[in-house]
């Protein structure tokens, strides 16, 4: 005769069965104190420099009693170190070690050739990925709308600085010493004689000062009859232009930056990949050659 065990008749549940859907519902919540750490950590991070304690109270809407609390921990661990002589407080050796960690796994080619596909899906428009190279800006990605446009240009093209989008962008980001060159050799060539408006250093000066401005690159027509296209900059965690994503199309159908439009969606896309490459944009003038000149 098979005896059986009946442990729990009234199917009740026991103390072990509560237990764990108790400790469930505490993972599903997460632990609080690290999510209000991190608040802390993050206004940190993106202030311009050390801040005093009353600071950062003041950012996190925290009292400084309860922020001094987690300071003091963060201190103890190496994410927050406290200068002696001032007593403001700024990210310490160990939040660089994580942050430099997490930059090094980064697969910016990875991440953005992701952007221009959803951007290419989404919208049908045409998205190119370019980075730069010893012999200029080069195309590394291509996707064509599903009305294809015919031009002699696809992956593995070298842009001209001064007569593409996307050219332009690394002109404006790139330090001077390192388009130089290529600007001048443009110059000679047949830039001038297309573009009355591009003749001079001083005219590529007032170029590069209006793509700063608006963080945008624009060529309608410049390149190839009939089409235009629109270029933004992907900045890495330093603020240095790491890639550039475009839209192309024909005359009249990407110009434009107004909600809704091709141009707009493509610098929502740009600045949401230079966020996820540790890039905290500041406005204007917060690009590393930028920060640079001002130096």
């Amino acid at each position: 005769m098979t005896e059986c065990a009946i442990t729990n008749p009234s199917h009740e549940p026991d103390g072990a069965v509560i237990a764990a859907a108790g400790e469930a519902e505490r993972e599903r919540q997460g632990v609080q104190s690290v999510e209000i750490g991190a608040q802390i950590l993050d206004a940190l991070a993106a202030a311009t420099g050390p801040s005093t304690l009353s600071e950062i109270a003041k950012r996190t809407g925290m009292t400084a009693s309860k922020v001094h609390r987690y300071l003091v921990s963060f201190g103890k661990s190496g994410l927050v170190r406290q200068d002696p002589i001032s007593g403001r407080y700024d990210l310490g050796e160990m939040a660089l070690r994580l942050g430099l960690a997490a930059v090094s796994r980064l697969k910016v080619v990875q991440l953005a050739t992701e952007a221009i596909v959803n951007l290419n899906q989404e919208l049908d428009i045409t998205t190119i990925l370019t980075v730069w190279s010893e012999r200029g800006p080069v195309v590394i990605g291509w996707y064509d709308a599903s009305e294809i446009i015919v031009c002699n240009l696809n992956v593995g093209s070298i842009f001209p600085l001064l007569r593409t989008a996307t050219g332009r962008l690394f002109l404006a980001f790139l330090p001077r010493r390192t388009t130089d060159a290529m600007v001048r050799h443009e110059l000679r060539g047949v830039v001038s004689l297309l573009d009355p408006q591009l003749r001079t250093i001083k005219d590529v000066d007032k170029l590069v000062a209006d793509v700063r401005r608006t963080r945008l690159g624009f060529t309608r027509e410049d390149l190839v009859p009939g089409l235009s296209a629109v270029a933004a900059p992907v900045f890495d965690h330093q603020g240095c232009i790491a890639a550039a994503i475009a839209v192309l199309g024909v005359r009249g159908t990407v110009e434009e930056i107004t909600p809704g439009s091709y141009g707009d969606a493509l610098r929502n896309a740009a600045d949401a990949l230079s966020r996820k490459l540790g890039f905290i944009d500041r406005g204007p003038g917060g690009s590393f050659v930028e920060r640079l000149e001002r130096a």
